[in-house]
């Protein structure tokens, strides 16, 4: 008798186009995760009528309300596709260096049509689950001081089976990964940052900290009509999208690399520009390009963030953040680059992550 052993889970995603209706998923199309964990499922009408006895009768089915979070390692290559599901703009990449090519993530203001099918086998060469329908709308991104980055997909998802004509034992092994596997790690980040109306990023700006987070979340919501009975429909906007995050500190500090300006600076809600950098040592193109993850923030505030004294040890300390978009490109930023959050990913893969 078979039984599940996550470690021989196959996961894998592909862009598709009719919400509800599922795709194939198949070569090029892998994704190696920590976890991909469902929730929700259909809802039980409980029976209220009045029988004559004290416990009740069986329940009805009502809406089916499904969601997903799915945990990966960030890397180099193949998370373009699933970042831009969430920005809405990407393109077909330029060519930089030869051999590298540059994806520029933007945030569209509009994310309708965009969304995958994901499946998984949960139990090798017995069982897969299908998610006909995934609209990713929060990604986190997080370092810790010594460990790889990872990044964390949250989704609305149509449907959940485990019966799909579409994606089966057959065809989820065709599934292949992205040829450069390379994972980006907390020692390869660089923060530079100053005030947003000052001159360009430069070294002399670095700021050394010790853990990252950023949330790029999408107000969404799934709404059940007649159109799908009791599933949702495609989910809509119901409010601003936000970009927030935090900064980690392993001490209070003055000076080159320091923090403790930040303190006074969130009283006075002082406007920031901030780029994260994170660089392989491994080349992508012919010479100079390295393989490289670039996050632009053209105009950030801090949020609240108290130091006080825990001991003869010195205080460990975090500043939360909150990214605006502005109507003027900052010094020394690409432009167009206006957008609360533009993320830039320099590999090898040719394709339109939207495609």
């Amino acid at each position: 008798m078979p039984r599940a052993k996550g470690f021989q889970g196959i996961v894998g995603r592909k862009k598709s186009t009719t919400w509800g209706t599922a795709v194939a998923v198949g070569a090029t199309d892998g994704i190696e995760v920590l976890s991909v964990v469902p929730d929700g499922g259909t809802a039980a009408i409980e029976d209220n009528q009045i029988t004559g006895r004290v416990t009740q009768r069986e329940s009805r089915p009502g809406n089916r309300m499904v969601r997903v979070v799915l945990r990966t390692a960030l890397r180099y290559e193949g998370n373009e596709r699933d970042i831009a599901q969430v920005f809405g703009t990407a393109g077909v990449p330029a060519t930089v260096d030869t051999s590298a090519r540059q994806h520029v993530l933007k945030m569209k203001d509009d994310i309708e049509g965009i969304f995958n099918t994901l499946a998984y086998e949960s139990m090798k060469d017995t069982k897969v689950e299908e998610l006909p329908s995934v609209r990713w709308n929060r990604i986190t991104i997080r370092g810790r001081s010594g460990q790889e980055i990872e990044i964390e997909l949250s989704g609305i998802a149509f449907d959940w089976k485990d019966n799909s004509a579409i994606n089966t034992t057959t065809t989820i092994d065709t599934i292949t990964l992205p040829a450069n596997r390379e994972y980006a790690l907390m020692t390869q980040v660089v923060l530079l940052m100053n005030a947003q109306s000052g001159g360009a990023l430069a070294a002399g700006d670095a700021v050394w900290i010790n853990g990252f987070e950023i949330v790029i979340e999408r107000q969404q919501e799934g709404r059940v009509s007649t159109q799908f009975a009791d599933k949702i429909d495609q989910p809509i906007c119901t409010g601003f999208a936000k970009v927030t995050g935090s900064f980690d500190f392993a001490a209070l500090q003055d000076g080159t690399g320091g923090n403790a300006i930040f303190l006074s600076e969130q009283m006075t809600l002082t406007r920031k520009k901030a780029k994260i950098t994170i660089e392989s040592p491994n080349l992508a193109g012919a010479s100079t390009q390295k393989y490289q993850h670039v996050l632009w923030m053209p105009n950030l505030q801090f949020g609240e963030a108290k130091v006080g004294i825990p001991g003869p040890e010195g205080p460990t300390w975090t500043i939360p953040f909150h990214a605006h978009h502005v109507p003027t490109i900052p010094t020394g930023f690409t432009a167009g680059y206006l957008d609360a959050l533009i993320w830039e990913n320099f590999n090898q893969a040719t394709a339109d992550p939207l495609a």
